[in-house]
């Protein structure tokens, strides 16, 4: 009797080890997946440094400093292009902040990086593009360009509930609708002891396959031939400019699962 204490012990200590294990790893990952998170992995402290000191120098209009690191075509457009952007950044105050980064590395071809910065307060904002190119440590100036905004850009496309009016709240219990449906599967299943292969049926009651995908911001939607929703629906928004992208799928194998047990094949 003691044995089987000490062993059912020696399990439980064994079975808590492996769940701290597991969620140090889920906050890793969730650490890893931030926005800053995200930058730092495309880019080194030094390029974040370069460009957030470009962005500065250009709305001093600072030309000399800024050709010291730019390509030879760069260099030439410089003093007209810089003559052209600094009404519009004059106004903007405060510090550039790095909202996020592309990368383009294509085979055998210099990389391409492309950071995005945003600074303004009140009604005078702007967004900088700076774009470098090169390899390794070897990254040059490629590319500027300076967009104007009277409010703050990051917010345009914030999600508001009633930004899309009745058609809004339909898609939202339409999403609500098709997880309910998985969810509700997946207790149906569970409750059929005698079924075989429920961890199948579970799985396919968990997803919502093809369905329909609605721009928050435009009101633009879609049908989604390829397309697989975990507990049949998502809401996705690649990075602070991006819309917010509702989306529901077909929840097909928990519809059978529900048909067949209020037909009585429970």
């Amino acid at each position: 009797m003691l044995h089987f204490g000490q062993a059912a012990i020696n399990q439980k200590l064994w079975v808590g080890a492996r769940v701290k294990k597991l969620l140090a790893i889920i906050c890793l990952c969730l650490a890893a997946c931030t926005q800053q998170g995200w930058i730092d992995s495309l880019s080194t402290q030094q390029e974040q440094a370069f460009v957030l000191d470009i962005a500065e120098r250009l709305r001093a209009g600072q030309i000399d400093q800024i050709s010291q690191g730019a390509e030879p075509e760069l260099r030439r457009q410089l003093p007209t292009y810089i003559k052209q952007v600094m009404p519009m950044l004059e106004p903007v105050r405060g510090t550039f902040g790095l909202q996020t980064v592309n990368v383009f590395n294509p085979s055998g071809g210099p990389t391409t990086k492309t950071f995005i910065l945003q600074g303004g307060s009140n009604d005078h904002w702007a967004i900088v593009s700076v774009v470098l190119r090169g390899s390794g440590k070897s990254m040059q100036l490629a590319g500027l360009n300076v967009t104007p905004f009277r409010s703050d850009p990051s917010k345009l496309d914030d999600f508001e509930i009633r930004k899309r009016g009745f058609m809004g709240y339909l898609w939202l219990a339409a999403m609500l609708a098709s997880i309910s449906m998985c969810l509700w599967a997946t207790i149906l299943i569970w409750r059929r002891r005698w079924l075989r292969r429920r961890w199948l049926w579970t799985l396919g009651s968990l997803f919502g396959f093809a369905g329909f995908g609605l721009n928050w911001s435009t009101g633009a939607w879609a049908i989604l031939f390829v397309n697989v929703s975990f507990l049949g629906a998502q809401a996705t928004k690649m990075g602070p400019y991006a819309p917010w992208i509702l989306s529901f799928g077909i929840p097909v194998v928990a519809l059978i699962v529900i048909v067949r047990w209020y037909r009585g094949d429970h």
